[in-house]
């Protein structure tokens, strides 16, 4: 059903009785009774049941014997069903919850002339509270601080077809699932930096990653170096170090299914053969020749992959390389690594 706003100013005239609108060429119309309580006083009424689109009013005053004014004309315009139909929700770019908590929410523009002006959105907090927020269309991100993790955020768009429409339209709700860093959820030593197993020298065994042996080739030490305050590595080549034939650095734990992301910072690569970032199901990762047979991989060139899981599942993740070019040494160390889920 739509509907428009009539407002008229009486003057000083006391005859006065009734009002009458006119629209749809005179095929349509409504009769309100005048009771002027001040000298001048001001008269306003909802017409229902008009048709959507321009409309055109005449509008007379009648006194108690039926003499009637000179016409008075207003256009106007009601918004319905076809208005709505043309409306649709705000995209989001990205919702992303941090290792701190906070939630982010990066928005997409939108045109201002459809009316729209603000999102309304709806999510659960920590105490387990619907709380409600309105974000002003003219603001490209959204920060959330008590979002409960696992949980999603569900929001629509707010439209104003006109500065002085009666009617606030908005668009369905819509379900967002919050993107969130689980790292620490899942990865023991996750870098920034990385702990080593044990004091010593700038080669030492990192903790908490199982690592294969040949990676341990600075006498019987590897997968992790001092640089940088400590990252994970390999090296081969310097100081008559061994190569490396499908070396792994990994971690294994269960993942719940749903879709990841694995990524790494990157903190120096001299690496001749590629290296790749893994994630595998199972116990361990495969040799470099099967790396295709993964759940997800990419290599330093990227940085990071996304995969996704349908059931929950063992998942190993981390770094496979095999180092053998004879034409000068190799190496290459990562400053951290992040899980995300998506």
């Amino acid at each position: 059903m739509t509907g428009c706003i009539s407002e008229g100013c009486f003057l000083a005239d006391p005859k006065v009785t009734q009002c009458k609108i006119f629209w749809n060429n005179k095929a349509d119309s409504v009769v309100i009774p005048v009771k002027k309580k001040y000298a001048v006083d001001t008269l306003k009424y909802f017409v229902e049941n008009v048709k959507e689109g321009v409309q055109n009013f005449e509008i007379y005053t009648y006194d108690a014997v039926g003499n009637k004014s000179i016409p008075v004309y207003k256009t106007g315009r009601s918004y319905g069903t076809r208005y709505q139909s043309s409306l649709f929700n705000r995209p989001i770019e990205s919702a992303f919850t941090d290792a701190s908590g906070a939630t982010k929410i990066t928005w997409q523009g939108m045109d201002r002339l459809t009316g729209v002006f603000a999102t309304e959105i709806e999510y659960t907090n920590l105490s387990n509270v619907i709380k409600k927020i309105r974000t002003k269309i003219d603001e490209t991100t959204t920060s959330i601080s008590d979002i409960k993790p696992g949980t999603n955020l569900r929001y629509r768009t707010l439209f104003l077809p006109d500065t002085i429409s009666i009617d606030t339209f908005s668009t369905a709700f819509q379900t967002q699932r919050v993107g969130a860093d689980i790292t620490a959820t899942y990865f023991k030593n996750k870098g920034n930096p990385f702990l080593a197993a044990a004091s010593g020298g700038r080669w030492r065994n990192i903790a908490d990653w199982t690592v294969t042996d040949n990676i341990r080739n600075h006498g019987g030490l590897g997968g992790w170096c001092s640089d940088q305050g400590g990252c994970l590595a390999m090296e081969m080549g310097w100081d008559g170090t061994a190569q490396i034939t499908n070396g792994k650095i990994y971690q294994t734990f269960t993942l719940p299914a749903g879709s990841y992301s694995f990524e790494i910072t990157m903190a120096k690569n001299e690496a001749k053969d590629p290296v790749y970032i893994v994630a595998a199901a199972g116990n361990t990762l495969p040799d470099v020749a099967n790396v295709a047979t993964s759940l997800g991989y990419t290599n330093f060139a990227n940085n990071k992959f996304q995969f996704t899981l349908t059931q929950s599942t063992t998942v190993s993740m981390g770094f496979l390389a095999t180092m053998t070019t004879a034409s000068g040494n190799q190496f290459w160390i990562v400053k951290e690594v992040m899980l995300k889920s998506l």
